[in-house]
């Protein structure tokens, strides 16, 4: 399970059972935070289809995610007990002990999976959301666009968790506007593994993992950000900008502090020093070098770590392992949509013209890890940058960070995704300079 936010910060959020704003008319049990949590495949497959609606000028915006078997327990409960504070917006045609049979609450939903969202799209006319209170006067959610609640979503036939006929997918009661942004909507959701619910037109459930059934009841708790999330750091560190080589040296979080691990170690950077990629921090506005797709460049500032790879069959780690068949490939084509993505060519279908071949016939990537620069991708601005054996001390890569095969495995053996660890990579001098704002350990 991941934060949205994490994978595809552009999408926007409007997490409504965290707030009062809801059928029930009061926060659910369970959201501690307005957080969309999604299964990893399932958070990047939307962040996938965030990418294919912006070609088209729209985009996402989530209403819920993740859902506690808690406020799914919440939600029945409501349905039983007097009371009906905001039935005049979301279910004015609709009597609430009817929820269950009319199919507008599950007493098992899929959202405790992590596969299930709620979303709607924003786009060209869309109107500006409104802030909501307790004291605003509920409208109707089949009221005219311009009448009902402003979501700041296009107009799509009914609000969010409107209980009515007109909410269902297939309905001809609504206008040919939102009958369009509908089908536009779920057209891009399908495209990537989501499927609809007859009953409702926001809802849609990730079908391509059969692993999800699992109901889950942890509390949707804020997300740390940062170094304050994390309990281990690889840091990497070069003389200046151009230099292609650096020392690595881990830390591991104590209390409060970090503290080293063993001694540093060398490493080789690109072959054209370091630029600024894209990572947790926002660089966009600091000075120095940017990469870019083929510059020869390492990327510099803070990363999340992905899979570990290799060429045997598994290995001793705790990350995610792929075990590289001669099918496997990274792709370095800014057009494709698996742009930056390790793909098994044999089983997907290829809208891609450029790749690396992950098997190869050296030993370079033996043992490595995928590192998380321009990850969801943006195109041209870097791809397929690894961990990975080097060559020798004084021959940079094309943009990875290389090492000896020692320290590739003391990686593999030491780092645990429970842990949260990032690579921080920076020139000297930038680490110190931004050392107390980013809240770095001394080197």
């Amino acid at each position: 399970m991941v934060y949205l936010r994490t994978i595809d910060p552009g999408i926007e959020q409007d997490i409504r059972y965290a707030s009062a704003h809801n059928f029930t008319g009061h926060p659910l049990e369970g959201y501690e935070a307005p957080e969309c949590l999604l299964s990893q495949d399932a958070a990047k497959a939307l962040a996938r289809v965030q990418t294919a609606l912006r070609a088209q000028g729209y985009g996402l915006k989530v209403f819920d995610c993740y859902r506690p078997s808690r406020a799914v327990a919440d939600m029945g409960r409501f349905a039983t007990e007097p009371g009906d504070p905001l039935k005049a917006e979301f279910y004015p045609r609709v009597d609430k002990q009817d929820f269950w049979r009319l199919g507008y609450v599950a007493r098992v939903s899929n959202h405790s999976k992590g596969s299930t969202v709620d979303l709607s799209m924003t786009g060209p006319g869309a109107l500006p959301a409104d802030t909501w209170t307790p004291s605003a006067t509920p409208v109707d959610c089949t009221a005219p666009y311009g009448q009902r609640w402003h979501d700041g979503a296009v107009d799509m036939g009914t609000g969010f968790d409107c209980f009515d006929e007109r909410a269902h997918t297939d309905s001809t009661s609504i206008t040919a506007t939102a009958m369009e942004n509908r089908q536009r909507l779920t057209r891009a959701m399908a495209q990537e593994g989501f499927t609809g619910y007859s009953a409702e037109w926001w809802h849609f459930t990730y079908t391509r993992d059969a692993t999800l059934n699992t109901v889950m009841n942890f509390p949707i708790t804020p997300l740390a950000q940062g170094l304050d999330a994390s309990n281990q750091l690889i840091v990497v560190t070069s003389k200046d900008w151009e230099d292609s080589q650096g020392s690595a040296q881990l830390y591991e979080r104590h209390g409060g502090t970090f503290e080293k691990v063993e001694a540093p170690f060398a490493v080789v950077l690109g072959k054209h020093g370091m630029g600024w990629g894209k990572g947790l921090f926002d660089t966009r506005q600091l000075q120095g070098p940017v990469k870019q797709e083929g510059d020869g460049k390492a990327p510099a500032g803070i990363f999340k770590l992905g899979s570990a790879f290799g060429y045997e069959a598994s290995v001793e780690t705790r990350l995610p392992y792929l075990a590289l068949t001669s099918t496997i490939e990274c792709v370095d084509d800014s057009q494709s949509t698996r742009y930056n993505e390790l793909v098994d060519g044999a089983t997907i279908a290829k809208d891609w013209n450029s790749s690396e071949r992950m098997r190869r016939d050296d030993d370079l990537y033996r043992q490595g890890i995928f590192i998380q620069h321009n990850t969801p991708a943006s195109p041209a601005a870097g791809s397929c940058i690894f961990f990975h054996i080097w060559r020798g001390p004084t021959t940079p890569t094309r943009g990875c960070t290389a090492m000896p095969p020692a320290d590739i495995a003391r990686l593999l053996n030491w780092l645990d995704p429970r842990q949260s660890p990032l690579l921080v990579q920076l020139p000297e001098a930038r680490y110190e300079q931004l050392r107390e704002q980013w809240n770095l350990p001394e080197r």
